[in-house]
């Protein structure tokens, strides 16, 4: 704890004890020169009960003084501004995560689960950017990489409601995802989803794709899983590949095959801990830290000085009412 402002405190009781000083001088010359001598006082003076009476009043009086002192000093040293200092290094996350999701007719459900449980890990991130890309025949970005969690959630909410309520009016959640022939063209999809990071790739911030997809390939893409699994490579982003392939044929092999082989990891949407475990390794392990220039954090603590103030102001009303002051 320190004085902030101690120059302030210094002051003021240099102030109180001058003026202390000064009506001290004065009242002692006014006692004076309004004295009036009285005959035979000596006898009165004797009396047992009025050395009583006036020695209870001096220390009285003495006490008031004191109480009055230690108030003014106390006001004085409070209004200096006790305050704490400590020093702070703020710390974010620079992690960048695109949400990659295939919309095709049979993704829907596993789609929203996937934002969900983003939705239910929103609280918990700190400086994290996020981005919504949904695909099929075409990729459309929902938002860019963003942290502004209050906006990423009220979209993944409505890109979530809106699939769930599949056929009511505002509910076309795959608009633009359908614009040329084809479905499902999963090698696009994930050369889009790698677009949105930007073309650098050595500003230290770790990049992750949840690419959630079941590979059933409907026409002709203008790139391969496998080109594009490469590309995700070559600029440094781990695929988190969510295969909603219920089989272990053909197209479940080359999806999990491509996605490992370029640095990524592999999950069955058909296991129930799918999403959490990506959620939990991202968290762990994709991450870096960005510390801040320190930042010297002031804080006012005046709060026991008030209440020392309080206390002994209260002492000094109840002797000044004792002593008709």
């Amino acid at each position: 704890m320190a004085l902030g402002m101690w120059w302030l405190t210094a002051g003021l009781i240099l102030a109180a004890a001058v003026v202390g000083v000064v009506a001290w001088i004065r009242s002692r010359r006014a006692r004076s020169q309004h004295a009036r001598p009285i005959a035979n006082s000596h006898r009165l003076t004797r009396i047992p009960g009025y050395r009583r009476a006036l020695k209870r009043s001096s220390l009285q009086a003495s006490l008031a003084l004191v109480t009055l002192s230690v108030l003014v000093v106390l006001a004085a040293i409070g209004s200096g501004r006790w305050i704490y200092q400590r020093v702070e290094q703020p710390e974010k996350f620079n992690r960048d995560i695109v949400l990659c999701l295939d919309v095709s007719g049979s993704m829907v459900d596993y789609d929203v689960q996937v934002i969900q449980r983003y939705l239910e890990m929103l609280p918990g991130f700190q400086g994290e950017r996020i981005s919504l890309v949904l695909w099929d025949a075409t990729a459309v970005p929902v938002f860019p990489l963003t942290d502004d969690y209050d906006f990423v959630n009220d979209q993944l909410k409505l890109v979530a409601d809106s699939m769930e309520s599949y056929g009511s009016v505002g509910s076309e959640y795959f608009a633009g995802t359908r614009n040329s022939g084809g479905a499902s063209l999963v090698g696009d999809g994930l050369a889009s989803c790698a677009l949105m990071f930007g073309e650098t790739t050595d500003d230290g911030r770790s990049r992750s794709i949840i690419f959630a997809t079941d590979n059933a390939v409907n026409g002709d893409a203008l790139m391969s899983l496998p080109e594009a699994a490469a590309l995700t490579k070559e600029r440094k982003i781990t695929v988190y590949g969510l295969d909603a392939n219920e089989f272990e044929d053909a197209f479940a092999d080359e999806y999990r095959v491509q996605i490992e082989q370029n640095g990524g990891k592999y999950f069955k949407l058909s296991d129930e801990s799918s999403i959490s475990a990506i959620v939990d390794d991202i968290t762990s392990e994709q991450t870096s830290i960005i510390r801040g220039a320190p930042i010297v954090l002031i804080t006012d603590r005046p709060a026991g000085w008030l209440i020392a103030i309080l206390g002994v102001l209260v002492g000094y009303l109840v002797l000044a009412w004792r002593l008709k002051l």
